[in-house]
């Protein structure tokens, strides 16, 4: 997406200039976003509460921030690694039973159990993952797949550790204490606000590591693995941490994603939680970013519109993936970015009559 982005930017630069005229306010504006998206992005979430009354549309709001960072993370391995791993469900359910068992059972201090949700999510993957980054992408499919399954079914079985099919319920509000300090996510408002500020926070990492010249090597081994291991790079090595960053922070995400809902339960394991974060990634664009997360936020909405159809919503979304597969198959960000190289082609091409 940086590539996109910058090219789409400087076409609209050379264009500006050709046509001889200062750049109009709708192109400013659209260059400010592009160069600062993430300040943007911050400025909008810190803004929403105060414009929005409903309390209902601020859980809307929590949601698309949820899928935020679950689509990103999902990016970094299909878009960016061509890594389809079905797993993430699995790490979004490990992380939010782990959170929740540790409260509910040890009375730890929150922030512990959120970071502990990450770290095991973490392990696991690493675990899984210094075997299976070595197969075909087929294989590591198919087995992540596998795993996906066998954590609902352990999520149903054991019911020691995670209730059964009952599940764990009762979760207090996620909360913070630090000796006279005492801040807790009572109301949807304020647990908004600890999403959005966790999401930015999430969100600069993973744009960092994709600016980043590991983020290179990642699309270089998405693009011709063979190719980047002659070059002299561990490409197991680096499809390993991505593997495991991914589930860090998809873990971690799963573990403030229960608290809001109070309650967990081997449903957090629905395959359709991937298949939104698929549709996300996709039809905003693999191996982009920003129109990703821009993704999410329509895909969060769009259930709200399809509550009257609610026994065919995953019909529906199965409809709109093949569809978006099928005229749009670099999604949102691969259109982007064809737009922004024919207009700079077009610049040239006004330059060079010149």
């Amino acid at each position: 997406m940086t590539t996109a982005m910058n090219a789409h930017d400087s076409a609209t630069k050379t264009g500006a200039a050709a046509d001889g005229g200062a750049p109009s306010p709708a192109n400013r504006l659209m260059g400010t976003i592009q160069r600062h998206p993430l300040l943007v992005l911050a400025a909008a979430l810190a803004v929403l509460p105060a414009v929005v009354a409903n309390d209902y549309y601020i859980d809307v709001a929590s949601l698309a921030l949820t899928f935020m960072v679950l689509g990103t993370a999902f990016n970094l391995l299909y878009g960016y690694v061509g890594m389809l791993s079905f797993a993430q469900v699995a790490f979004v359910g490990i992380g939010g039973y782990t959170s929740s068992w540790l409260v509910s059972h040890t009375g730890i201090w929150q922030p512990f159990a959120f970071l502990a949700a990450g770290v095991v999510a973490a392990a696991v993957a690493a675990l899984i993952g210094a075997v299976t980054v070595r197969l075909s992408q087929e294989a590591f499919a198919i087995i992540t797949l596998s795993f996906s399954l066998l954590c609902a079914l352990v999520a149903a079985e054991w019911t020691s550790v995670t209730g059964g099919r009952q599940g764990i319920f009762g979760l207090p509000a996620p909360e913070l204490s630090l000796g006279s300090v005492h801040l807790a996510a009572e109301t949807p408002r304020h647990y908004y606000l600890l999403l959005a500020g966790f999401t930015v926070c999430a969100l600069w990492g993973m744009h960092r590591l994709v600016r980043s010249s590991a983020g290179t090597v990642m699309i270089a081994i998405r693009d011709n693995e063979p190719l980047t291991k002659a070059q002299g790079y561990a490409t197991n090595s680096y499809k390993l941490a991505v593997f495991t960053l991914c589930a860090f922070v998809t873990g971690l995400t799963g573990a403030l994603h229960v608290f809001r809902l109070t309650a967990i339960d081997p449903s957090i394991f629905d395959f359709y939680l991937m298949q939104v974060m698929l549709i996300i990634v996709i039809l905003g664009g693999a191996g982009t970013f920003w129109p990703v997360v821009y993704s999410a936020v329509v895909f969060s909405a769009l259930p709200e519109f399809l509550r009257m159809a609610d026994e065919a919503r995953l019909v529906i979304y199965g409809v709109i993936l093949v569809a978006g597969l099928l005229f749009a198959p670099q999604g949102a960000g691969g259109l982007l970015r064809t737009r922004a190289v024919n207009r700079r082609l077009r610049a040239m091409r006004v330059e060079g009559q010149r």
